[in-house]
């Protein structure tokens, strides 16, 4: 798909209040565009006082959270109806009644096969309207910007360039879950596997390397920012705005928690501040938090989306104005990413993440809202591999020099080389061949089985870049051996990189779904990953996932002993020596059992 090159169609909004008082006025202007501009012209809404504004934005978010994510056909429902009659009014408002702007807006569609719409809204009251659910009836599919971006445009001081990226594009992600009733309980597990769920394809292809902080904390933030460079980084959790101090106006935060657990507002300075070390990366922040695009009717720039582009360093912000579902989010991470992976710009990736959305909910798909400072949304300068081009007919060996070179390759194999120099030297000899012999499964095979050892050996003597990049080349030449997928993630919890380990498990056992040694493995990938205090929920799906090796070998006792072992770190003492009665009564001479039983009923005592 060509990348589209988009013009702009940048609309001011703003307001006045008369001169000798009475209720305020809006304007529109067209500040440019491929037509021209257009001067400063009244523009009538059908609401006007703050009171009917905060009406209204209730009955909008009342609209999306009534859909029902499993009804995607079907009639239109009430909420489907009160989002499009609002989109309606808006563009009639706006690009239907304001003669100057409805003249310059038609042209500049003839005239720009892509077209941007850059909205600059000056009106405090009106910022927070989901401008992003306009809706052109003479258009199709009517929804405007579900075919061209609609930007929240932004200027702001500090110039704006895109930024080389070789290799993966690099995104952390990170989960805050206060441990008090003030902030509903998130499940983290559903938080995370929705997300890991929609780039999972993207991080097995190597383009995108998708790792999670291990904490809420802002330590545990900035602890992981030293782990390299970041492009992107993605926030889940809870956010609002509220009065920072008398007279200075609102301010938009995240929450955050503390070493206790207990919920620490940060608002956009303090996040910025704890940023500000991977600046020189950092090209964009995804605040998945359902008010992290709110703005409290009368001040335009009190939330968090906002507060963070204020700090003149950062090109854009993508923020969510409404809840979204676990399908919608899913759908989002999928084509959002693999966008940006593909060097498209921001503004062309959030419209292709909300078509990818559209698919799963009706209306979802405007509750993403990109705030951007980039003039053109190219934040990303991807470098992505080119592939090799295959030698001219001329320079390819005959059929018999290549089965020839084929046959010693084979040859060379049998002799199992121990040292990595050796097995270095059979990888490129069997990528040359390779090249020349794409179909030949048996040679993919037996390469892949030679980057399997490579990395082996590679993690052994810490080499591991080296490892990391033989063992994505081995399940590349041959993504059907499940126990290569259990090798890697050994590999990865090694180097700490838990949720990528859960992912390779995940993939073993998709493939051989009936082991319930895999099981067993996830359940100690996670049990690994929770640490001592678990502030992730790991353990809850260690205990699932040993429950269902359970039940595929119920005579092996590690299993009932390990999760006896998840059972007691959560402090249910009664399963956990439940459990532990069952693996003694299946091995009742392992003394080691006994002990361990011993120890956890002093323990609980």
């Amino acid at each position: 798909m060509p990348v589209a090159e988009y013009e702009d169609f940048e609309l001011e909004i703003g307001s006045d209040l008369p001169v000798g008082g009475g209720p305020q006025q809006y304007y529109g202007r067209v500040v440019r565009s491929p037509a021209g501009e257009a001067p400063k012209s009244q523009v009538k809404f059908w609401f006007s006082a703050p009171g009917e504004l905060a009406k209204l934005r209730g009955e909008l978010e009342s609209a999306v959270l009534e859909i029902d994510e499993k009804n995607r056909e079907g009639p239109t429902t009430r909420g489907e109806q009160v989002l499009r009659d609002f989109g309606r009014g808006v563009f009639r408002s706006v690009f239907t009644d304001v003669p100057s702007i409805q003249r310059i807006y038609e042209r500049s569609k003839g005239a720009a096969q892509d077209l941007r719409i850059k909205l600059r809204i000056e009106a405090a009251d009106l910022a927070g309207l989901p401008w992003e659910y306009l809706y052109d009836e003479d258009d199709m599919p009517g929804f405007v910007s579900l075919t061209r971006p609609i930007v929240r445009y932004l200027e702001t001081a500090g110039g704006v360039s895109r930024m080389g990226v070789k290799g993966p594009l690099r995104i952390l992600g990170m989960i805050a879950d206060p441990s008090t009733s003030e902030w509903p309980k998130l499940n983290v597990v559903k938080e995370r596997d929705r997300i890991n769920k929609g780039i999972d394809a993207l991080q097995h292809e190597g383009k995108v390397d998708f790792q999670w902080v291990t904490g809420g904390t802002g330590k545990d933030l900035m602890k992981k920012l030293l782990e390299g460079e970041w492009h992107i980084f993605h926030f889940i959790g809870h956010g609002g705005v509220e009065e920072a101090s008398p007279g200075a106006g609102a301010s938009g935060f995240v929450v955050m928690v503390d070493e206790d657990g207990k919920p620490v507002k940060k608002f956009a300075s303090d996040l910025a501040m704890m940023l500000t070390g991977a600046r020189r990366s950092l090209r964009l922040i995804v605040l998945n938090c359902c008010e992290s695009a709110r703005i409290n009717v009368g001040d335009r720039f009190g939330n968090p989306a906002i507060g963070l582009m204020k700090t003149g360093w950062l090109p854009a912000v993508v923020a969510m104005q409404f809840p979204i579902t676990d399908n919608a989010a899913i759908s989002m991470s999928e084509g959002f990413y693999a966008a940006l992976a593909g060097n498209r710009p921001i503004d062309d990736a959030v419209t292709l993440a909300r078509k990818f959305i559209q698919e799963k909910s009706r209306v979802e798909w405007g509750i993403p809202v990109l705030y951007m400072r980039s003039p053109d949304g190219r934040i990303f300068d991807v470098e992505a591999p080119q592939p090799l081009a295959p030698p001219p007919e001329a320079a390819r060996p005959s059929k018999e020099l290549l089965q020839q070179r084929r046959d010693d390759f084979m040859e060379a194999l049998l002799v199992a080389p121990t040292t990595i120099e050796a097995l270095e030297d059979l990888t490129r000899r069997g990528q040359e061949l390779h090249g020349l012999l794409a179909d030949d499964a048996e040679l993919s095979a037996r390469l892949a089985r030679v980057y399997f050892d490579l990395g082996t050996l590679q993690h052994k003597q810490k080499q591991i870049p080296k490892a990391a990049a033989s063992f994505a080349y081995m399940l590349k030449l041959d993504p059907t051996r499940p126990e290569y997928f259990v090798r890697r993630a050994n590999f990865n919890v090694t180097v700490g990189l838990y949720e990528n380990a859960l992912s390779d498990i995940t993939e073993a056992i998709k493939l051989k779904p009936g082991s319930a040694e895999f099981y067993w493995i996830k359940g100690i990938v996670s049990m690994t990953a929770a640490g001592t205090d678990d502030k992730r929920g790991y353990v809850e799906e260690a205990i699932k996932a040993f429950g269902t090796a359970i039940s595929t070998n119920e005579n092996e006792p590690k299993y009932l002993v390990s999760r006896a072992n998840a059972y007691a770190q959560i402090k249910d003492v009664a399963k956990a020596q439940n459990d532990m009665d069952s693996a003694i009564a299946l091995a009742p001479d392992n003394i080691d059992l006994l002990v361990q039983k011993a120890r956890m009923v002093a323990q609980a005592a």
